[in-house]
C-alpha cells in the first residue's frame, strides 16, 4: 500500500487476533468483511498492512459516521484518525508540528513512539526528544503525568502514522469467527446483553423468542423487535424465530410450582431444535446464578435434563445493576423496560427453587417435551435482518 505525507487515514488495530498464529488470516479477513458491511454507503479503501488496517476515506466521506460504526465492530480494539509522514524524523517532526496547532490546541501532551522497522538510522527516543522541542516552541508542555493528550507515533517501513485521538473499539472476535449459537432473548434486560457477549466472542446470533401470544404477527411487532434492531446494529444479519407458548402452557399449568422451571427446560429443547436446523452448535441464555428463583445451581442443573448441546450462560456472576449499566450503554435497556406480555412472567405461586433431577426427568417425560416444542416450532414464525 502507497502513503502519501499529509494524507489522513483511519488506522484500524485489531488487538487479539494477532495472536492467533495459524488462524490469524481467517479471522482478519473475517473482520475485513465485516467492516465492509458495516461501512456500507460510505466510500473508503481497506488494506490489511502487518498489524492494522488501513481505512483510506473518499474526500466526501461522513467522518462521524464511520467513526462511530467502526465502534460497533467486534474484532476492532481501537481505531485513530492519523496524519501520514515519511519514515524521517524532519518528516515525522512537521507532522507533529501540524497536528499540535490544530485548534484547540492542548496545554500539555504526552508524546509516545514506536518503531516496529529497526533498519530506521534513528530510535524512537530520538522521535520523542525532537517533537518535545517543536511542543515546547508551540507552548505546549512535554508530560508524562497530567497530560491533556497523547501523540501517538508509529512508524514502519513505509510510513509513520500520528495521531492525537484514538478511540476504543468494541475489541473481542469478529462476529462468525466462532460459529451460530441460538440466543434465548425475552423482553428483559439480561438476554440482550447475553447476546451482545456472545457476538462479541465471535457467535453468529440465531434469535429465539417464545411469547404469550395466540399470534406471531403480535410478538413481531412488540418491543422485542427493536431489541433485536438495536443487537443487529452490532452485527446487520441475522435470523428470529418467534414461538408461541400456547401449546406449552396447554400441557404444563397442572404442574403449579414447577411451571417456570419447566418452561425453561422447554425453551432450551426448542433452541436445540431450531439450532440443528440452522447449524448453530451453542444455546445462550441471560441467566444469572441466584437472581430469580428458576435461576438457582439446582434449577439451572434441572433444567438443562435431555438437552446434548452446550449452554452458555455469559451473564452467570454478574448481578443487576452490573447488567443494567451494560444495557444502558449498548443501547437496549429503553425498550426493554417497556410494558410487555412476558411468558417468563409466569406467575406460579411460591415457585421451586430446588428441582431435583430424577422429578425434572420424570415431569419432561410427563408431558412429552420433544413432542411439544417440535409442534410449536412448526407453529413459529421466521424473521430476517
Amino acid at each position: 500500500m502507497e502513503f502519501k505525507p499529509g494524507e489522513e487515514l483511519v488506522v484500524v488495530h485489531f488487538g487479539e487476533l494477532w495472536l492467533k498464529g495459524r488462524n490469524r488470516n481467517e479471522y482478519i479477513r473475517l473482520l475485513d468483511k465485516n467492516i465492509r458491511e458495516q461501512l456500507s454507503g460510505e466510500s473508503f479503501e481497506l488494506k490489511w498492512y502487518f498489524d492494522r488496517l488501513i481505512l483510506r476515506p473518499e474526500k466526501n466521506s461522513d467522518m462521524t459516521a464511520i467513526a462511530t460504526r467502526l465502534k460497533k465492530v467486534f474484532g476492532v480494539s481501537a481505531f485513530e484518525l492519523s496524519l501520514v509522514s515519511k519514515p524521517e524524523i524532519e518528516s515525522i517532526d512537521a507532522a507533529a508540528k501540524k497536528l499540535l496547532s490544530r485548534k484547540p490546541r492542548p496545554e500539555s501532551v504526552r508524546i509516545d513512539s514506536h518503531r516496529s522497522y529497526k533498519q530506521l538510522p534513528f530510535t524512537s527516543v530520538d522521535v520523542v526528544n525532537s517533537i518535545k522541542k517543536t511542543a515546547a516552541k508551540l507552548g505546549i508542555e512535554p508530560k508524562t503525568k497530567g497530560y491533556e493528550k497523547e501523540l501517538d507515533i508509529s512508524i514502519t517501513k513505509d510510513a509513520a502514522f500520528l495521531t492525537l485521538d484514538r478511540e476504543r473499539g468494541a475489541r473481542g472476535l469478529p462476529v462468525g469467527s466462532s460459529g451460530k449459537a441460538v440466543i434465548l432473548i425475552s423482553g428483559g434486560i439480561d438476554s440482550p446483553v447475553a447476546a451482545w457477549y456472545a457476538m462479541k466472542r465471535g457467535l453468529e446470533p440465531v434469535y429465539l423468542h417464545v411469547h404469550a401470544f395466540r399470534d406471531n404477527a403480535y410478538a413481531e411487532k412488540g418491543k422485542v423487535s427493536g431489541i433485536i434492531g438495536t443487537l443487529s446494529s452490532f452485527y446487520l444479519h441475522s435470523k428470529s424465530y418467534f414461538v408461541p407458548s400456547y401449546i406449552f402452557q396447554a400441557n404444563s399449568a397442572k404442574f403449579g410450582r414447577y411451571e417456570l422451571i419447566l418452561l425453561k427446560a422447554f425453551m432450551l429443547r426448542l433452541a436445540e431444535k431450531v439450532a440443528e436446523k440452522e447449524g448453530a452448535r451453542l444455546i445462550v441464555t441471560g441467566e444469572s446464578l441466584g437472581q430469580v428463583a428458576s435461576q438457582t445451581s439446582s434449577n439451572l442443573a434441572a433444567e438443562e435434563q435431555g438437552v446434548n448441546m452446550p449452554i452458555l450462560r455469559p451473564l452467570i456472576g454478574l448481578d443487576k445493576e452490573e447488567i443494567i449499566t451494560l444495557a444502558k450503554t449498548i443501547g437496549t435497556y429503553e425498550d426493554s423496560i417497556k410494558p410487555y406480555q412476558d411468558v417468563c412472567s409466569i406467575n406460579a405461586k411460591n415457585p421451586k427453587t430446588s428441582t431435583k433431577t430424577v422429578e425434572m426427568k420424570k415431569m419432561l417425560k410427563d408431558i412429552g417435551i420433544n413432542r411439544i416444542a417440535g409442534r410449536s416450532l412448526k407453529a413459529s414464525s421466521v424473521a430476517s435482518t
